[in-house]
């Protein structure tokens, strides 16, 4: 199986975010050093949406030889019950498309949002495809993520892409985003439509079984990243594999030690599927 290996940009979201250790003109320049080519951006490290901003960042990306595959948007809630809000949220998230286009990134990935009501599903897919048609006249594509809400289980990722047969419409699968026992249903949703993926590394099981502590209530989550390698595979999948989530040997290592160390896990699962 060859696929290429990127960088999601939440991998750096402490340092970026919270640590203020890094920007994100700087994040370029961090992710060659680990010799990829290809990176997925975060709405949340943007600074600005000026053209002088997006011009740089733009020019760093290039002088570092960076594709920027996805833009990942934080914001909104297309699922929410005030029309007032949700419209609002829906133009806020136009003018992504417009970044996205600046910075020549192809997609950016939009969450459906959370809302409990029967018509939840329903407004979910009218923003979509209204995002999606704005999508495509700036020809940048929207992408859904399993990401919580509608979009937390197979079921609910099914009935929204049955609902939106559109090429500038596909879907961002995370390895580890599903709900226990949904991941591989929820794998075989997404991946016929996939045009990026999140991978998270929790450990270096040669069968690629990853396991890990959820600390919202204690409980152990699990899936299979070789299984999800090759579910992609049978689907024609041939985009980027975006590392989100690394983990060092030992917990005094660094993060570049990490991140270097999952990378090459990555290669060497992906070498062993057939």
């Amino acid at each position: 199986m060859q696929n290429e290996i990127g960088i999601a940009g939440w991998l750096y979201s402490r340092q970026i975010l919270h640590d203020k250790t890094l920007t994100l003109l700087e994040f370029p320049a961090t992710c060659a050093s680990h010799d990829i080519k290809t990176v997925e951006l975060c709405s949340a490290f943007f600074d600005s949406q000026k053209a002088r901003y997006l011009n740089d960042l733009r020019s760093v990306l290039e002088e570092q030889g960076l594709s920027v595959r996805n833009i990942a948007v934080d914001m909104g809630n297309l699922a929410g019950a005030d029309p007032s809000i949700r419209r609002t949220d829906i133009e806020s998230l136009k003018q992504w498309f417009y970044v996205a286009s600046a910075i020549n990134s192809p997609a950016i990935r939009i969450n459906t949002g959370h809302a409990d009501d029967s018509g939840a599903l329903s407004r979910v897919v009218d923003a979509y495809q209204e995002l999606a048609d704005v999508g495509q006249q700036v020809g940048v594509k929207l992408l859904m993520e399993n990401h919580g809400g509608l979009s937390a289980h197979s079921n609910g990722l099914s009935a929204i892409l049955a609902r939106l047969d559109s090429d500038w419409f596909g879907t961002c699968p995370d390895t580890a985003n599903f709900l226990p026992d949904d991941w591989e249903d929820g794998m075989r949703v997404l991946a016929p439509r996939a045009f990026s993926c999140h991978v998270k590394v929790f450990n270096y099981s040669p069968d690629g079984q990853q396991s890990w502590d959820h600390q919202a209530n204690e409980s152990v989550k699990s899936y299979n990243l070789k299984t999800s390698l090759e579910i992609l595979k049978d689907s024609g999948y041939q985009g980027p594999l975006c590392i989100e989530r690394s983990v060092p040997k030992e917990p005094d290592l660094d993060s570049t030690t990490g991140i270097r160390d999952t990378i090459k896990y990555l290669q060497d699962l992906l070498v062993s599927i057939p």
